[in-house]
C-alpha cells in the first residue's frame, strides 16, 4: 500500500468529534510554484507520511529532506499556525511544488487522539496540495 493511500484512508476513517472539527479548504495557488515529477510527488509524499503532530507546530527553519525535496516550516502565521512548503532541493525560484497553512487554533489539544486527527489532516492536506499545485488551509477548531 502506498504512503499516499494510507494518509487518505487514515484522514477518512477518524471518528467524528464535535469538539474537533477539522476542516481542508483551497488558499489559492502555489505560490513560487514548480511542476513535480513522479519522484518529486513520490519523494513528497514519503516525507509526509513521517510527519508527527509535534513536527508540525516546530519553528522555522525546521526543514526535513525526503529525496528530492524539502518539507520546512516557512514561517509562523500571526495566530501561531504553521505555513509549510514542500520544496525541490537543487532549485533556487520557483520550486515548490506544496503550500498548507495549518492554522493557530490546532496547536493545542486536549487529548492525543485529537492531535493525531490534526496530524493526519495537516498530512492529507499535505497530499493534496502536492498532486494539485493548490495551496491548503488546515482550519479547526479542535480543543
Amino acid at each position: 500500500m502506498s504512503n499516499e493511500k494510507t494518509i487518505m484512508e487514515e484522514a477518512s476513517q477518524l471518528p467524528n468529534d464535535p469538539d474537533c472539527t477539522i476542516t481542508i479548504t483551497d488558499a489559492g495557488p502555489v505560490p513560487n510554484y514548480y511542476t513535480p515529477n513522479d519522484t518529486n510527488i513520490q519523494d513528497a509524499i514519503n516525507g509526509i507520511s513521517e510527519l508527527v503532530f509535534t513536527d508540525i507546530w516546530r519553528l522555522p527553519p525546521f526543514r526535513k529532506t525526503s529525496g528530492s525535496v524539502n518539507l520546512m516550516v516557512w514561517a509562523v502565521m500571526p495566530d501561531g499556525g504553521r505555513t509549510w512548503w514542500i520544496t525541490i532541493n537543487g532549485l533556487d525560484e520557483a520550486n515548490t511544488i506544496a503550500a498548507v497553512n495549518a492554522l493557530g487554533d490546532l496547536t493545542t489539544v486536549s487529548t492525543q487522539e485529537r492531535a493525531t486527527y490534526i496530524q493526519t489532516m495537516t498530512r492529507a492536506a499535505l497530499v493534496e496540495s502536492v498532486k494539485t499545485g493548490i495551496a491548503k488551509n488546515v482550519n479547526g477548531p479542535c480543543k
